[in-house]
This record gives C-alpha cells, structure tokens and sequence, in this order.
C-alpha cells in the first residue's frame, strides 16, 4: 500500500516514514489541535460528517477587498501538523505554489457493517494548500487532514472578495484504502457515460456496423468487380441482422455509408430493395416516449434550501401519440466538451465535442421541451426546444435566436447576477453541491432570490418562461403563491415541465393549516392495521413524517424525529413515522439498526407505484419524501413542510407539558 501511493503521489512533495511512533503524543496533538482550531471562532466552521469513524468539517473565512489574511486558527493547525511528523507513519505537504499542475482527487474508501461503504473524496489541484499525515493508533492508522484554498470573486455590485475554504477531517477505527485519480480522468469517464446516450451495448452495436459499413465501402471502391447486386446483398444482410437502439444521427450516419454507386445506376427493384431494408433499420431508432414517464428526482437547486432537501416522485403525461418535434439547430463558441440535458422529463443526455472551438447541435427534441446547455467549465443556459436556428455564448449568456429564447436568456441573466453572492455564505463540495456556512446570510439571499423568481414568473406570464422557474423552485413555494401563478388561461400553464407543479400544488392544499385531519388506514410493524384517528386528534399534538427507508434524502429526517421523541419523551406529543417502502422487511430492519425510538406506521401497499394511490397517501396528497405534518390536540393541521433544524425549533415552541 505505501508504494502504491508514493507512485500515486509523486506530483507533490510526499515523504514516507519507516519509523512509527513511539508513543501516542502525536494523536493526542492532532487531536487537540483540532478542538482549539474549532473553537478559536476566527472562522466558520459546519461538522459534516455521516459516519463515527469518519469526522468532517468545513471552514470558510471571507473578506471584502484583494488581500485576505490566514487566520491565526489556522497558523497554528498548519504547525500542528508540522510538529507531528516525526511521528506519522507517512506525511503529504502541498502548497499552492508547489501543488500539481495536474487537478487530481484524494479518495478515502473503508467497509463498514453499518453504512457498507464510507467514503470521503477531496481535491488535490494546484491552488490548493494540503496536510495529510497517517498516525498508527491502538484501533489502527488514524489519518489527519486539512485542505484549503483562496477563492476570489466579484459580487452581485461588481465588489471585489476574497474567501478561504477548506475541509478538516480525522478518519480512523480500521482500515482505510486510499488512492489518488487523476480529475481529468474522472471527468472523462464520467461524460463518456453522457456520449453514449444509449446502453453500452447498443453503442458497440452500432460501431460495430459502421466499422463493417466503412470495409465494404473500401472494397466496393478498391475494387470495381464488385456488382451493385452483391453490394446491395451485403447491405440487407447486415441491416436484417443489426438488433440495436440507435439515435436519429447515428441513423442518418449509417444511410451516408450507403452509396459508393451512383444511386441511378441501380435498377427499380434494387432500390425497392435498399430502401425496404432502411426502413426495417430505421425501426430501431429511439423515439419520443410516450405515454406516462416517471422521474425520481430532489428538489435541490441552487436556491432550496438543503435544510429542505426532498425526494421527488414525477409523473409526466405524454400522451397517447409522440408529441409534435422540433429539430434544435444550435451553434456556440466553447473550449470544451458541450452537453445538452433534454429537462422536464430529463431524456438521455447529448455531449458534442467542439471542433476549432465551436460546437454544433442538430438534435430532435420535444417541441417547446426545455433543455439546458453546459460546459466543463461550469457555464450554462437553459433553452426552449424550436426550429430556429440559435447561437449561444455560454460565457456571458448571451443568445442570439428565437424572441422566446432570447428573453428567457435575459431572465436567468438577473438571476446569475445574484448567485455569485453565494460564496459570501456557502462551501462547494467535490461534486458541487452546497454547504451553508453563513445560515442567516444564506436564507436572506434566499429570500432575495425568492422574491426576483416570483417577479420572472410575473413579468413573463405571457410566454412559456414560467415553466422553467416553477418547474425549478416550486417546492420552495408556498400555496398560495403557486395557486395564484397556475391558472389554465395562461401560455405556460399546459406545458409539459409544469405538470408535477399541478399536482404538488393540490397535494400543498390538502395540508393547509387549519384542515383538520382526514383518517385513513395504516399497518404497524406487526402487521396490525390502524386507523390515523387512534393516533391525532386525541388529545396530543402529533407530529406525522412520511418517509421511505430507500429514500436518502429521508434519512436525516429520521434523525430529526427520534431527536424529537427523545427531548420530549413523556410529554403530550406523538412522533410518528409513516414508511411508504415496499419491502417491509427492509424498513422493519432499518428501524431496529438506526434505534428509532418513535412510534411507526407503513402504508398498506407493496407495489411501488400503487403504494402512491393508498389513501394515507392520497389524503394528504404527498408527492415528496421526507413530508411532515404536525397537528394540535384537536386533530387541526397548524404547520407542514418543516424538516431537520426547523422541524425541531418548532416543536420547542409548542406548549408541551
């Protein structure tokens, strides 16, 4: 192992150690080193960690201006580190004058009975400053890191910031495997995923075709001998026995292969021929879906709330027949790979590889369908599908094109202004996501975001713009801002990305404050049935979470409502779990390893889509797990839609007793 990453690491300045330490001095260091680095308040700092074993934190530090001073917290960690090393059974230093001119990745991975996998992954790239030292511990080797660097950036006002972000972590108790990929790599790998829109399979099968297409040609030409009769015969016979999906283009790529001879010098029933078998070819092209499409999606966009993190279950109707298509036509300047993200329902991905620096589009999409355009640069736009041919700069959002889309170009424009005043409040992760180090700072551009989205929707109500923006943020909406903005006259208000909009929207009306509760059946974890009305409105408050055990995003609300029952323990409330899961084995297992002391419920079904049509299911029009409901004593609904944190302020302010 420690070979392996010498090899591994040889593009920073890495030292092994043969020597191990002699006493425990160097864990009891870190360790403390670690409390006084939390403790010192010169940064913000956020625990984020999942696991025992695993100890995670973030910092981040920002100033207004060019210059931005390491904290004296932070000194002091760094010589925490450099005081151990003699100690450590290997060390890895990097500055970010001395880092890799490579960006790679340091990955973490340990089996554990409890969550089968731990893993944790950070970056490795130039500007990055890193200490990582490994020190043998009763239970094993214990690893010690710190990473961080220096973001400049330029706010919504056009000022000039600087913020310090980093991650502190501590993994230890077994045995931990470690290895360092190259980043490029790993991007690569993962859009080789997006290039092949369908299965692996499909892919070969088509390259494949095209490779003996290619060698026929080739002998065709080389040799004039060959008859149009026996060309044609090899044709139908790899066209009758190709059994793949294949693309519109890649269709239209093999039919260019076919004719080496001049398409009149081939008879009448030589073309009837050809063209029968282009046609049964033409069969295995992907169409359009139809009918009922389901997606699993979370509502995380960049302005929700993680706190309010949910599961979607989305249901699009497309009718009966293929719905009418458009074929985009769209042109850009990039210096990189391009791919289109067909939305609202989310379709295979298209990546397109620039050519001298510009990339070109033809793709059939659903008409009007919206799509989103990025780079690996991390630029991006959203369009809506039409036939007019359109140019985009995905550095500045600029489009030239139809009048809708360069409108709706305009619009996320006010909004892209405002999100660079997120890294005022919040720490990105390796895979992008948001961490929220500032909460109050955070949750006043939330509502500054809020209110911005809700003045698009307004101001564009005459146009198919809307649908884009509910489609996005609707679970961060209230009834009666949803109600007010879904009416049936309006443009946007049939389009295919608004329809889960509708249906959320009714499920919000059934769980209004002031409804009483509406009773329906339920099963215990003995298989016993119940009614809802054993449980509310009998003199408790009830606090009701539907949630599913092979939904992650329910996980922590789990978390929050045993936090519930055991601060509150003996007192006139009723924390109770509604498990929507199928395999009821699964959900009673679950229960038992995470010690879920509140009371649980699931519901009858054990079909994964008619679970959705029970009635306890159906009256409180859930459509999104984790859900809460909390009800008075009387049985009244008096708040819904809280999770995590908020969930538990709000219980602390109900007169309990």
């Amino acid at each position: 192992m420690k070979k392996k990453i010498i090899f591994l690491l040889t593009a920073a300045v890495f030292m092994s150690h043969n020597m191990k330490a002699q006493d425990n001095n160097g864990a009891s260091t870190m360790s403390t080193a670690i409390k006084n680095f939390l403790e010192s308040g010169q940064l913000l700092t956020k625990e984020t960690s999942w696991s025992h074993a695993m100890k995670e934190w973030r910092f981040k530090l920002t100033a207004e201006g060019e210059t931005l001073m390491e904290p004296q917290a932070l000194t002091q960690l760094e010589k925490a580190f450099a005081g151990c090393m003699s100690q450590s059974e290997f060390f890895y230093l990097s500055n970010t004058d001395k880092g890799s001119n490579e960006p790679w990745e340091l990955q973490f991975h340990r089996q554990d009975n409890f969550y089968t996998n731990i893993y944790g992954h950070y970056p490795m790239e130039k500007d990055y400053n890193i200490r990582i030292m490994a020190i043998d511990e009763t239970d094993g080797k214990t690893y010690y890191g710190v990473i961080w660097h220096v973001v400049p950036f330029i706010d919504s006002k056009g000022n000039s910031w600087r913020t310090l972000e980093g991650m502190l972590f501590r993994f230890g108790e077994g045995i931990w495997s470690i290895k360092t990929v190259n980043s490029n790599s790993l991007w690569q790998q993962q859009e080789k995923y997006y290039l092949q829109p369908l299965s692996d399979d499909d892919e070969l099968k088509y390259e494949k075709l095209m490779a003996q297409m290619k060698r026929l040609n080739e002998l065709a030409y080389s040799n004039k001998e060959i008859q149009t009769d026996l060309y044609l015969y090899m044709i139908t016979k790899l066209f009758g026995e190709y059994k793949g999906v294949l693309t519109e283009q890649q269709y239209k790529d093999i039919i260019k292969q076919i004719y080496p001879f001049s398409y009149r010098e081939t008879t009448a029933e030589q073309r009837r021929i050809l063209e029968k078998y282009t046609k049964e070819l033409s069969k295995y092209v992907r169409k359009m879906p139809t009918g009922t499409v389901w997606a699993f999606s979370n509502n995380i966009s960049i302005w929700t709330n993680p706190e309010n993190e949910k599961m979607l279950e989305l249901q699009y109707d497309l009718g009966k027949d293929t719905l009418p298509q458009a074929e985009v036509k769209l042109t850009g300047e990039t210096t990189s790979s391009v791919t289109v993200f067909p939305c609202f329902p989310s379709m295979h991905p298209i990546k397109v590889l620039p050519d001298i620096g510009r990339f070109t589009i033809r793709e059939m999409l659903i008409k009007d369908q919206i799509f989103e355009v990025r780079d690996q640069q991390g630029n991006k736009i959203a369009l809506f599908a039409d036939s007019l041919p359109t140019m985009v700069n995905l550095e500045d959002m600029t489009v030239v094109g139809s009048p809708l889309n360069m409108r709706f170009a305009e619009t996320q424009r006010q909004l892209k202004a405002l999100e660079r005043d997120l890294r005022k409040y919040v720490c990105y992760d390796a895979d992008g996501e948001i961490i929220v180090m500032d909460n109050d700072g955070y949750e006043r551009l939330l509502a500054e975001a809020h209110q911005l989205i809700l003045k698009i929707i307004d101001e564009n109500a005459d146009t198919l713009i809307p649908a884009w923006y509910l489609a996005n943020n609707f679970t961060a909406m209230s009834h009666y801002e949803l109600s007010h903005r879904l009416r049936k006259d309006l443009p946007y208000a049939s389009h295919i990305a608004v329809q889960p909009v509708w249906k959320y929207c009714e499920g919000l009306e059934k769980r209004q404050e002031g409804k009483m509760f509406t009773d329906a059946v339920c099963i215990d974890t003995n298989g016993v049935s119940h009614q809802l009305s054993e449980y509310i409105g009998k003199g408790d408050y009830v606090v009701l979470q539907f949630w599913e055990e092979r939904n992650w995003t329910a996980h922590s609300g789990c978390k929050a409502m045993n936090q519930i029952a055991k601060d509150h323990r003996g007192k006139n409330i009723r924390v109770i779990g509604i498990s929507l899961d199928t395999n009821k084995e699964t959900w009673k297992q679950y229960i038992k390893d995470r010690k879920l002391i509140y009371e649980h419920l699931t519901n009858p079904s054990t079909d994964g889509i008619d679970r959705l049509e029970d009635d306890v299911v159906k009256a409180y029009g859930i459509t999104s797990l984790p859900e809460t409901i909390i009800f008075d004593p009387q049985g009244r609904i008096i708040k819904s839609g809280l999770a995590k944190e908020r969930l538990k302020k709000y219980v602390n302010t109900l007169n309990l007793n």
